[in-house]
């Protein structure tokens, strides 16, 4: 038989010493009649409370990774093609090398209007940035405060500072 121990406060000690049973045989027979009235369905207590934890650790992950999944976005891929129209392929020929250029070209037909270097999406002269990519798609100068300065500009007009060119001006 295994030992069990008991903490009680003072009056209910008193209650059971006074009893003509000993304390051992009125705690077992409340012990007793306690799991009879409850039941014994908690003897699986372990493995149901490891269920519950299972469960509820499921939900708060699913709650903090949930939040973090972006939905599914659409992706935009833009193809220019520049019309094959007096080009003529022949077998056995070698091409000719051009001169390389810095990747900025202007297509023929589109006033106005320059293929970016880096996605070829089309950019207006007036974008300094392609505004598909963010690759710079103009010559144009600009100060560090944001101005634009022209390239024969040795000092900027807005805050006065000194340009890149105005090295290549004192020569």
């Amino acid at each position: 038989m295994s030992k069990i121990t008991f903490r009680a406060d003072d009056d209910l000690v008193a209650a059971v010493e006074d009893l003509d049973e000993s304390k051992s045989e009125v705690m077992r027979e409340a012990l007793r009649a306690y799991l009879d009235e409850h039941g014994s369905s908690d003897v699986g207590g372990a493995e149901s409370l490891d269920a519950v934890v299972a469960e509820r650790v499921d939900e708060l992950v699913d709650e903090r990774l949930g939040s973090r999944r972006a939905p599914a976005r659409d992706v935009n891929v833009n193809i220019s093609v520049e019309s094959a129209e007096g080009l003529r392929a022949t077998e056995g020929r070698e091409r000719e090398s051009r001169p390389a250029t810095d990747g900025r070209r202007e297509p023929a037909g589109r006033g106005g209007e320059q293929a970016c270097a880096q996605c070829g999406e089309a950019v207006s002269d007036d974008h300094v940035y392609c505004p598909n990519c963010g690759e710079k798609a103009s010559r144009r100068v600009f100060c560090e405060c944001g101005d634009e300065v022209r390239a024969d500009w040795a000092f900027c007009p807005h805050c006065g500072r000194r340009t890149a060119s105005a090295n290549a001006l004192d020569r």
